[in-house]
């Protein structure tokens, strides 16, 4: 032994004592007495000394000095000791290798200085300062070598799922770059007799037992055991010879597996096991027939995430009219909230898909019939209230799979035929037969107004003026965005009103005939009358002034002490030359361009939703700086038109020709012709823009019926101008924002609320399930909750695996809104008389949500098979 590591045994006593017995029978350090530098403490040799002139001093004559009283001899017996009394209220000091490194632990069981001495090769500097950091003074000689096992594997804890973490990080490095780190640590614990305590513990733990153990062995016994339990019971005899053969250490094992699946930290390595012993068992050719819903806990294998995405999509197809919903649902809830989701974005868009095509599903289940309505006032309520979701989520669809579709996957591939399908030749063939059939009846080319529904060439009246009727309101902002669909400007309403600053309320208009770009926004201006005149170019004039381009429409709206701004302008504009602008100014009109700049061009159509996703990001970004750097208390967004799209190419049917050419055409496009003396065709409808945009001039237009294209030059997948309620349905959000004490009063949304279904919680088998209540539905103001749910012990220790859970249903019944979640305990210490807790936390921010007190009782522990 070093002396210095004696001195520092001696100094470490004495941080609690103030007298220090020393015995050393052998008089291996009586040469170096006179070598010690022990600061204040007085170094006592008892060789011939007093023992009554000794006890005298230290209680009496220095009762606050310390000593240390060193001897020769071994310690008396206790009838024999004339230091009895002084001995049992100091400590004593061992100069042995295993008593000096037990000390600098900081352990005072004497007891384990043999089983130190047995370990003596693992005190390298290093380690033993490593080890420092983890012992406690209830020391064990298992506990001792479980945590000299975790400073060998390098684990950054003494936990046995850290132990494993770290072998199996070099398990995997091992394998990829032929690394000699594993052979290495193993080889370390077998010359430090560790090895046997890995497999111990293991075996305790996990109920791993096998001839020859090795970390491969053990890594497929896990994976069976997590198939085995989680997979389809009908299916899983094939695993049985590779299952942990315990309840509890079944139950270990799949938490073990839950927490590796939820530590990103080692996601790699758990990416690399699972697709190497995937080649291997092949889950793919033994559940192939296993129903999705047979699979739903299963988070093993990739191939299982893909048999199930593949069942769900079956089923979409062949049982679209007898769907269960809420079972549907709740799977693809649960799976979206899993490891390969979670941790391959591709997975989750695939989910987000399949969700949206569910949805369209439905909806169509509603409409089965067509649809059906006694006039057009009442069809364009429906398609206000309801209809347009079809819109909606079949954009949504398509956004969410195109990411799929990128990488060259083939896994949505019917699907996304059949939602086409869907989508194309029954939704938009239903819709534009029903409202064509309504158009006619009601001869609404020559009377383009629908009951309630206010005139989009009437905006700036019924809008804007209007504000100014009351006169605390001194300025008005007007975003108009090119081609924001009616269902685009839905989602954005929702989005704005998840901010508490804002009030966002969401109408319609009767959008101008032919529903396109230049009409629309000359339309939206202040007006008394629209032309073509003087010169029947294609320029719309608005009271004799071009509405052509930024600048004129600029000098339009000056006449009602108007400014124009761009919204691209915006984004960078420096704020103090936007105020000069807008200082004096009581209407600012803002154009933002973003849709139609892109679906309107052939080579970027297909992109049409990507654009619809950027107009709803920079349209609420706009919304939000118009409030925080300009003030503004009331904004309005609005379009000049809606679109048509749909992914399928079209085919020579879809278009509409004419007899006869329209030989005196102002403006001709795919969705319309305006000029003068056009002819009259059965396939179109024809009227006056005096009927349909408050034109003053005899200027005529021609429309393909439904859905038609009159060509399919300049791209023909992305159009406007036509009749349909796509194209028509102008929106109008008419957003407020609310001062400080209107804020704090607007209802806010929030997550729903979640508890335990049952007043008494206890589980009897380490795998058991608990179930619970998610009280109020999602809707327009409660989001779903995402729980961490585990259980604590007395002493605050995890003592099961952590289960994710989304709590995401919409169902207004509150029996159809309950969850079983399965716990999966760690280990065998368990006792019924002992406290426990099942926490619930907030999994975006780790904070407590609840808490209820559980009992265990494992006294029936279910055997195996």
């Amino acid at each position: 032994m070093q002396f210095k590591e004696l001195e520092s045994g001696l100094r470490q006593k004495f941080t609690d004592n103030r007298i220090v017995f020393w015995h050393d029978p052998e008089q291996r350090f009586i040469d170096s007495l006179n070598e010690l530098d022990l600061d204040d403490v007085s170094l006592l040799d008892m060789r011939g000394v007093s023992v009554i002139a000794t006890k005298k001093r230290i209680e009496i004559d220095e009762p606050t000095e310390k000593f240390l009283l060193y001897f020769t001899s071994e310690v008396p017996a206790r009838e024999q000791d004339w230091l009895l009394d002084i001995r049992l209220y100091s400590t004593e000091f061992h100069a042995d290798y295993a008593s000096i490194t037990l000390n600098s632990l900081g352990i005072p069981q004497l007891g384990l200085r043999e089983h130190v001495q047995l370990r003596k090769a693992f005190f390298t500097v290093k380690r033993t300062q490593l080890l420092k950091g983890w012992v406690t003074e209830r020391e064990t000689e298992k506990s001792l070598d479980k945590k000299m096992l975790a400073v060998v594997a390098g684990a950054s804890t003494f936990e046995t799922k850290e132990i494993l973490f770290a072998l199996i990080q070099q398990f995997v490095a091992a394998s990829h770059q032929d690394d000699s780190a594993l052979e290495n640590t193993f080889a370390v614990l077998k010359k430090l007799g560790l090895d046997k305590v890995l497999w111990e513990v293991l075996s305790l733990e996990l109920g791993y037992q096998a001839e020859a153990p090795t970390l491969e062995n053990l890594l497929l016994k896990l994976f069976c055991t997590d198939l085995w339990a989680q997979g389809d019971d009908a299916h899983r005899e094939w695993l049985s010879k590779n299952v942990l053969t315990t309840a509890a250490g079944r139950a270990s094992a799949l938490a073990f597996m839950g927490a590796w699946r939820n530590d990103r930290r080692y996601k790699a390595e758990y990416d690399y096991c699972a697709a190497d012993l995937q080649q291997i068992l092949q889950p793919k050719e033994h559940y192939n027939y296993s129903s999705p819903y047979a699979l739903a806990k299963c988070d093993t294998f990739e191939a299982i995430e893909q048999l199930i995405i593949r069942g769900l999509v079956t089923q979409l197809q062949e049982e679209s009219t007898t769907l269960d919903r809420d079972a549907f649902k709740a799977l693809v809830s649960e799976r979206s909230a899993k490891y390969w989701s979670q941790t391959q974005p591709v997975y989750l868009s695939i989910w987000n898909a399949i969700r949206q095509a569910e949805r369209l599903l439905n909806l169509r289940n509603r409409y089965t019939d067509g649809f059906n309505f006694p006039d057009t006032g009442a069809f364009w309520k429906a398609y206000c209230d309801e209809i347009y979701r079809f819109d909606q989520t079949y954009r949504l669809f398509n956004e969410y799979a195109a990411p799929v579709h990128s990488k060259g996957a083939m896994i949505l591939h019917e699907l996304d035929k059949f939602i086409e399908e869907l989508y194309s030749n029954w939704y938009l063939a239903e819709l534009s037969r029903g409202w064509n059939k309504l158009l006619e009846a009601e001869n609404r080319m020559q009377g383009w107004q629908f009951s309630g529904i206010p005139l989009q060439h009437n905006f700036y009246k019924d809008n804007v003026k209007r504000q100014f009727d009351t006169s605390q309101v001194k300025r008005v902002f007007v975003v108009i965005s090119d081609a924001l669909r009616y269902e685009v400007a839905e989602e954005l309403g929702r989005h704005i009103n998840h901010d508490k600053h804002f009030s966002a309320e969401l109408r319609s208009q009767t959008g101008v005939l032919p529903s396109y770009t230049q009409l629309g926004m000359a339309a939206l201006l202040p007006h008394e009358s629209l032309s073509y005149l003087p010169d029947n170019s294609g320029v719309v004039y608005a009271d004799g002034m071009s509405t052509f381009g930024f600048e004129k429409r600029a000098a339009i709206l000056a006449k009602v002490n108007g400014v124009a701004l761009k919204a691209k302008d915006l984004q960078n504009a420096n704020n103090q030359e936007v105020n000069d602008q807008i200082r004096n100014a009581s209407v600012v009109y803002i154009w933002h361009d973003t849709i139609d700049a892109i679906g309107d061009k052939a080579a970027t159509e297909d992109k049409t939703f990507e654009a619809c996703r950027s107009a709803i990001t920079e349209l609420k970004d706009l919304v939000s700086r118009l409030r925080n750097r300009f003030n503004a208390s009331r904004i309005f967004v609005t379009a000049d038109h809606g679109f048509l799209f749909q992914q399928q190419a079209l085919v020579e049917q879809d278009k509409t020709k004419l007899e006869s050419k329209a030989s005196n055409a102002i403006e001709a496009n795919k969705r319309f012709i305006i000029g003068h003396q056009l002819p009259e065709s059965e396939f179109c409808w024809h009227g006056k823009l005096a009927d349909t945009a408050g034109a003053s001039d005899e200027s005529e237009f021609l429309l393909p019926k439904g859905v038609q294209r009159f060509h399919f030059v300049g791209g023909a997948r992305f159009v406007h101008g036509g009749a349909m309620l796509q194209e028509v349905c102008v929106p109008v959000l008419k957003i407020r924002t609310l001062e400080k004490k209107a804020a704090e009063k607007q209802p806010q949304r929030q997550p729903v609320s979640v508890v335990a279904r049952d007043h008494v919680i206890k589980l009897v088998n380490s795998i058991d399930k608990i179930g619970f209540i998610q009280t109020t539905a999602v809707d327009e103001l409660n989001e779903p909750r995402t729980l961490n749910i585990f259980i604590v012990d007395e002493n605050n220790q995890v003592v099961s695996g952590t289960e994710t859970v989304c709590f995401d249903s919409d169902n207004d019944d509150m029996g159809k809104r309950t969850r079983d979640v399965t716990m999966k305990l760690m280990g065998t210490a368990f006792n019924r008389k002992n406290k426990y807790v099942l926490i619930l936390e907030n999994a975006d921010s780790a904070t407590e949500y609840g808490r209820y007190p559980i009992t265990i009782d494992l006294a029936f522990q279910d055997d195996f098979f």
